[in-house]
């Protein structure tokens, strides 16, 4: 008997379920993928900029300790093509660029010397950080990652260490994020001391190379080698489809509603992987699941506008040869965090000699949607020389507009999507939900999510390879 699972979402999630039940499923089973916009990639997109042919205009690189993006580029044949940013370091700007203290696990400090010796911290905050050692334990049942941090080292650790780092990879508020979705984290706060668990955690690591890495080509190269395997496995990709709603069928099968430029149509499938946002799933499993659709109809997600600039060298100050820096919560006007592009990445620099920078506008709480094209530039100009002292003229401006693209995960987040789960594999068995909406929004645990739900499906129609 031929299975037929559906994947609705063409992001890293959706192309990587594909691709991983393709690789693991027996010969009678198809997948299509459906993605309601013109183009698979979701948001990762890499285009020409500046003269080069490849600068991202989202994420720039993975995370290489942990497995599943550094495996799925392996297994689609792009591992030779990888490369990994340069030496230099980030910092953090507060009425300066201070360099971010050594000895750290997200912000969080491994080590009382690099913080009394940095130029972050105030004294007083300084002898407040060190308490953390003498403390008695903390409850963390709030699932707060802000108030954790602020118990254990006081307001500047979580202010100007913590919130900037985590912030910048979530677009977050750490005041209103879960502990738990950052692991590390919370595996930290679980201890009676953070600071000695967390120097434990890093005498305890064995990882050696490089943290990060990326394609030569702009992480659209990984999506792209993704969706040529897809397809030679036979998978089905549907651009410009936007599937509508999920069904039941008959005799366990589901019927899967989709509009394209010839209309509504519909195919039937023996299991289903959503790997699109909450709020847009929610529409999708309203007929299956109300209170589900309810739920998942309330998540939240922040916007975010990355603008690229290209500007001469010579407006450029030879001091400023770091990776960039992040903006505290407090001393945030519009921009968060400034990558300094040609500095972190060798092959980022433009044959004339010029300087390629990438700037984060917005976060969760702070939105900067509304505004047009010109305003934005703007105000990233007027910050950047309020935080560099460098009257800036542009060459070249690309402006990437990231609607509602940061899913924020509040306190107890896991807890009611464990709720959800259940609740839709009651309602619904063999359909599955994946991707950053759930558990972890970087490119390997997309992944990772993707493999287990990938599994999932397979599973339930019983049609893996023995």
């Amino acid at each position: 008997m031929n299975h037929h699972v559906v994947v609705v979402g063409g992001g890293i999630t959706g192309l990587a379920t594909a691709f991983s039940i393709l690789v693991n499923a027996n010969e009678n089973i198809s997948v299509s993928l459906f993605e309601a916009s013109s183009s698979t990639g979701g948001l990762i997109r890499t285009s020409p900029f500046a003269g080069l042919d490849a600068v991202d205009e989202g994420a720039d690189s993975f995370l290489m300790r942990v497995p599943f993006a550094h495996d799925l580029a392996r297994d689609v044949g792009i591992a030779t093509a990888l490369t990994s940013p340069t030496s230099a370091h980030a910092a953090v700007w507060h009425e300066r660029l201070h360099p971010i203290p050594p000895a750290m696990v997200l912000g969080v400090p491994a080590g009382m010397s690099s913080v009394a010796l940095g130029s972050l911290l105030s004294p007083s905050a300084k002898l407040r950080a060190a308490l953390d050692v003498v403390l008695p334990r903390h409850k963390t049942d709030h699932d707060c990652l802000g108030a954790a941090v602020r118990a254990r080292f006081g307001r500047q650790v979580n202010e100007r260490l913590v919130d900037p780092l985590i912030g910048s990879i979530y677009a977050a508020d750490t005041d209103n994020f879960s502990l738990e979705a950052v692991p590390q984290v919370a595996a930290l706060a679980s201890e009676r001391s953070m600071l000695l668990a967390a120097r434990k955690t890093r005498s305890a690591a064995t990882a050696t190379g490089p943290v990060f890495a990326a394609p030569l080509r702009g992480m659209g190269a990984l999506t792209s080698a993704v969706r040529e395997r897809v397809e030679s496995f036979g998978g089905h990709i549907r651009t410009g489809a936007r599937v509508t709603s999920v069904t039941r069928g008959d005799a366990g099968r589901y019927s899967v509603a989709y509009v394209d430029e010839t209309g509504h149509s519909q195919v039937d499938a023996h299991a289903v992987v959503l790997a699109t946002p909450a709020r847009h799933t929610a529409d999708i499993v309203r007929s299956l699941d109300k209170e589900v659709a309810d739920y998942l109809s309330t998540r939240v997600h922040a916007s975010v506008a990355l603008i690229t600039v290209q500007v001469p060298k010579s407006q450029w100050k030879s001091s400023l040869n770091g990776s960039g820096y992040l903006v505290p919560k407090p001393d945030q006007r519009w921009v968060t965090a400034a990558s300094f592009g040609s500095n972190k990445w060798a092959h980022w620099v433009p044959s004339d000699d010029s300087i390629i920078l990438r700037v984060s506008l917005g976060r969760d709480g702070l939105d900067v949607m509304h505004h047009d094209d010109q305003t934005l530039v703007n105000l990233m100009l007027a910050d950047l020389k309020h935080h560099l002292g460098v009257d800036l003229e542009p060459l070249m401006c690309r402006i990437s507009r990231w609607p509602e693209s940061f899913p924020q995960y509040r306190p107890h987040h896991f807890a009611s999507l464990v709720r959800a789960e259940q609740a839709l594999a009651s309602a619904a068995r063999g359909v599955f939900l994946a991707g950053a909406s759930y558990r972890g929004i970087g490119i390997p645990a997309c992944v990772q999510q993707a493999r287990a739900a990938a599994n999932a499906a397979l599973e339930h129609v019983g049609s893996t390879r023995t």
